[in-house]
């Protein structure tokens, strides 16, 4: 089972590329030859990347909805919108679309990224965005806690 780790700070180039983290590659060197897809995070001005057999197992989740029924197919237009695949550059930068760069706060000046393993995903942050959000959040992580485990422990009586 993938279980990708690490928060790596990396820096995109005017053309939208960026080098790869070395320690996420050597985490996914079994399956990164499928390729990767990223897209707009669904809660958060961030992008979620999945590896290609990752996206595929999202994929068939979608496969689920209904075509006719008019809030599945809303869901899926808004989900896919942007999705877009890719693939390591012979030099191992990956080349990320611009709408997606500005959909996550970066431009030509603010080009510090974090990427963040996150289990079957990474997500890629601009450096300001996951200042304020992930690391300037004032919650209560224990608290936090304990409700996502009530969730869980919920899913397992059923």
């Amino acid at each position: 089972m993938l279980n990708l780790l690490g928060e790596y700070h990396c820096k995109v180039d005017a053309k939208g590329r960026l080098l790869f983290p070395a320690r996420l590659k050597k985490q996914l060197e079994d399956i990164l030859h499928h390729g990767l897809v990223v897209n707009r995070d669904i809660f958060t001005q961030c992008l979620v990347v999945y590896p290609k057999p990752e996206w595929d197992m999202v994929n068939e989740e979608m496969s689920k909805l209904s075509r006719y029924n008019q809030k599945h197919q809303m869901f899926q237009r808004k989900f896919m919108k942007g999705a877009t695949h890719l693939e390591l550059d012979s030099v191992g930068r990956l080349s990320l679309p611009a709408s997606l760069l500005e959909y996550a706060g970066v431009d030509g000046s603010k080009n510090e990224l974090v990427i963040s393993g996150l289990g079957q995903k990474m997500e890629i942050w601009s450096l300001d965005q996951y200042n304020a959000e992930v690391l300037g959040e004032e919650i209560d992580f224990g608290a936090l806690a304990e409700e996502v485990r009530k969730d869980i422990d919920a899913k397992g009586d059923k």
